[in-house]
């Protein structure tokens, strides 16, 4: 039972982690007027679909040894949907 209370407390971390990433790249998203640029779209989806199945599997994976590189890939998905919405701005922009 305690590996199932374990599971649930990572799983509700990173889903909060992930999930407030998320929107805070979604509303740099629109601040840019990137929701408009077609070719961006399926980026947009891709990494949207991402962060929202990461939590699971970095709730999974992230037993023992493996804990630190969760946390890591975590942070690192957390770094790459807010730094993203300025790179693709740069990109549409020319």
């Amino acid at each position: 039972m305690h590996a199932v209370a374990g599971f649930i407390v990572r799983l509700a971390a990173y889903a909060i982690l992930l999930g407030v990433a998320a929107r805070l790249a979604q509303y740099l998203w629109d601040q840019r007027g990137l929701g408009d640029v077609v070719m961006l779209q399926s980026l947009h989806d891709t990494a949207v679909a991402v962060l929202a199945l990461a939590p699971i599997v970095l709730a999974l994976v992230g037993i023992g040894p493996l804990r630190p590189l969760a946390i890591f890939v975590a942070w690192f998905l957390v770094g790459a949907a807010l730094t993203a919405p300025f790179a693709f701005a740069r990109l549409a922009a020319g």
